[in-house]
């Protein structure tokens, strides 16, 4: 598979979410002393012969293990976790966590604030990043949405993407997507961290968060204790898995992920110059916006609206139109959305979030599945436009 067909889509549609994202929530409570964010996320990439044995290599691939980030962009499959804690009074202090003994990390985990050179990745939001170059050009995007056999009259849409002179510029029915709300942008001197460079150990796949936990810190509560329940913990793998082909129509199937509120899936193609999309949402456009963590209200809601597929779906099919005579079979991500908890006390709030998400990544062997989870190539992916519109 080329690689610029990997990257150039996850590329453009960075750059056209950054056009329209929210700007991340910054502001602070003058009530709290301190802010924990717990990130939990579940990634498999089912169908990929060896995947299991590239999971535990996954550290050495990755220049060293386990990093902050990761949960928010799962790039290998297996269990992540970030863990954010912001002091009020003491901003970017080193803390300790007490965790519980089935997390399998130790009796306790240290938060440390970022090293300098690690700020720039971010937790998963539109911020500085990476910027590679591709040249200036003209990328056609067509994109189609709605689950069926046939596709539904209405639901496509075509516009064009100009970058020149390190601008990009949209033309045609250009489509909005969808405002996720922004998060404190968690990697930053101010918070402290795990994993981080003194803790790269990688979470284990049979690990669990169920249990107590307990923050010590310079001026933090004594009293910011708490317990998570099953709701809270690591989601079951997303099995997902799709028959047919590009040109009659392919079908997803997966099996119920426990605790999962809804789904939604996206699928991605490059042919040539252009570049071919399609989501399962019902009720208009909705692009890879959508694969990340979302507040259980607006869950329930775009799922009332058909944004997102119900907690009991088990299938969807792509209508033949999507990717009929695309030279490329398409790359297909989906998201089962977890219960987003908020645990409030005087002086403290700790706030929990869960997905668990699948990449199907058609005709990519073991090692080509490995290649493109390092994080050169997830960053350049992700920074590619992003670095090319801030210029």
């Amino acid at each position: 598979m080329n690689i610029r067909n990997r990257i150039l889509p996850a590329a453009l549609t960075a750059g056209l979410v950054a056009l329209s994202a929210p700007a991340a929530a910054q502001q602070g409570r003058n009530d709290l002393q301190a802010e924990l964010h717990i990130d939990v996320a579940t990634h498999a990439m089912p169908g990929a012969p060896g995947m299991g044995a590239l999971g535990r290599l996954a550290g050495a691939m990755a220049g060293g293990g386990n990093s902050y980030g990761q949960a928010h962009h799962p790039g290998m499959p297996g269990r992540h976790l970030d863990i954010a804690l912001l002091n009020h009074a003491h901003p970017g202090t080193p803390a300790q966590q007490a965790v519980p003994q089935g997390l399998r990390l130790g009796p306790t985990i240290d938060l440390l604030p970022p090293e300098r050179s690690t700020q720039a990745s971010g937790n998963g939001g539109v911020g500085d990043g990476v910027a590679v170059g591709t040249g200036d050009g003209t990328f056609r995007v067509r994109y189609f949405w709605g689950c069926g056999e046939t596709l539904r009259a209405g639901n496509q849409a075509e516009f064009t993407v100009t970058i020149r002179d390190g601008k990009m510029v949209q033309s045609g029915r250009s489509m909005t997507p969808r405002q996720v709300p922004g998060v404190a942008e968690t990697n930053s001197p101010r918070f402290a961290l795990w994993p981080n460079p003194g803790a790269r150990a990688r979470v284990a796949g049979n690990a669990s968060l169920v249990g107590n936990h307990a923050l010590t810190g310079q001026s933090l509560p004594a009293s910011m204790r708490f317990e998570l329940g099953a709701d809270q913990d690591f989601m079951p793998e997303l099995t997902l898995r799709q028959d047919g082909t590009p040109a009659d129509g392919l079908a997803l199937h997966w099996e119920g992920v426990d605790h999962a509120l809804g789904y939604f899936a996206h699928a991605t193609a490059m042919d040539g110059e252009t570049m071919v999309m399609w989501s399962s949402s019902e009720d208009g456009y909705a692009g890879q916006e959508l694969m990340t963590y979302l507040p259980s209200r607006l869950v329930e809601q775009w799922t009332t609206r058909r944004t997102l597929m119900p907690a009991t779906a088990r299938e969807c099919r792509i209508p033949r139109e999507a990717f009929a005579g695309v030279e490329n079979a398409p790359m297909v991500q989906m998201i089962a959305y977890g219960k987003e908890r908020t645990i409030s006390q005087p002086g403290w709030k700790v706030t929990v979030r869960n997905k668990s998400t699948a990449m199907l990544m058609p005709g990519m062997s073991a090692g080509q599945a490995g290649d493109a989870a390092r994080p050169s190539v997830r960053d350049s992916a992700r920074g590619l436009l992003r670095g090319l519109i801030r210029r």
